[in-house]
């Protein structure tokens, strides 16, 4: 797979270094909602850490007291950071994270140490962090990557992330561009994305970009759908507000609810984006 566009070279770039030399650390993933945080995290977690778990922590909406207990567990019931031991936590926004919270995540990420609320301390000794450990309280050997819709540096600037918390987890950082900055990027996707809306909805048919089609036997000509020059060219045309998310749901109308042939042509895209079709 291959860019143009120079912030997706270096994501790529770190993915092939990643491939050829795993190793375990944090990382941030910045960018709009929709740009595919999500899906990059769980590639460089399977990198990174083949076999261990992966252990989504999403707290936006919860008071913070609850997002604490979520990620550190409550009485007997273990949390996020249990769950991810020997793995990986996954934190959809890190921007969102509460103060408690980000002491909490600072702390495990320093000592290994997420002490449930509500069980008190037995006996104590020396913790890595020069705070007081308990006795049969887990250390736990976690990495986080951290996705974030905001610019978290201009976050910490404005105090409402902490900077020490931020350089634990920014040893690598990486910002997806939006999609109406990779129009290179789209006839691809298409491909990529199309045909999993295919195979997901049950539908025994092959999307193929037009030099393909062209090239195809006629047995795989009749197994296939044609992406036409001019629906790439809308699709192009198009800023994407909503980025992959939006892609994937205009892809899926167009191709399962405004197709009407062997081919998905330009006027099913404008279909499927809501536009009113273009006079003869």
């Amino acid at each position: 797979m291959t860019s143009a566009h120079p912030a997706m070279t270096q994501i790529l770039d770190v993915i092939e270094r990643l491939s050829d030399h795993p190793y375990r650390t944090n990382f941030v993933l910045l960018g709009e909602p929709g740009t595919g945080k999500e899906g990059l995290a769980r590639a460089i977690a399977h990198l990174t850490c083949a076999g261990g778990p992966l252990v989504r922590y999403d707290a936006s909406g919860f008071p913070e007291a609850d997002a604490l207990a979520l990620l550190c567990g409550s009485g007997r019931r273990g949390g996020v950071a249990e769950g991810a031991d020997g793995g990986t936590i996954l934190i959809e926004e890190a921007a969102g994270l509460g103060p408690r919270v980000q002491a909490a995540l600072l702390r495990l990420l320093k000592s290994g140490r997420c002490e449930r609320l509500g069980m008190a301390p037995i006996d104590t000794g020396n913790g890595d962090d020069g705070l007081p450990a308990a006795k049969g309280i887990h250390r736990f050997d976690v990495r986080v990557i951290a996705m974030s819709d905001r610019d978290l540096v201009g976050e910490a600037a404005a105090g409402r992330f902490r900077h020490d918390l931020y350089y634990r987890l920014a040893r690598v950082v990486l910002t997806l561009p939006p999609l109406r900055e990779r129009k290179d990027d789209i006839g691809p996707a298409v491909i990529w994305m199309g045909n999993r809306i295919l195979r997901d909805a049950g539908v025994p048919l092959d999307l193929l970009g037009a030099e393909d089609f062209r090239q195809a036997s006629v047995d795989e000509r009749a197994r296939a759908i044609a992406l036409d020059p001019d629906a790439i060219r809308a699709l192009e045309e198009h800023t994407w507000p909503g980025n992959f998310r939006e892609l994937e749901a205009v892809l899926e109308r167009a191709l399962l609810m405004f197709r009407r042939d062997g081919r998905l042509t330009g006027a099913e895209i404008a279909a499927a984006l809501g536009r009113p079709p273009t006079p003869d």
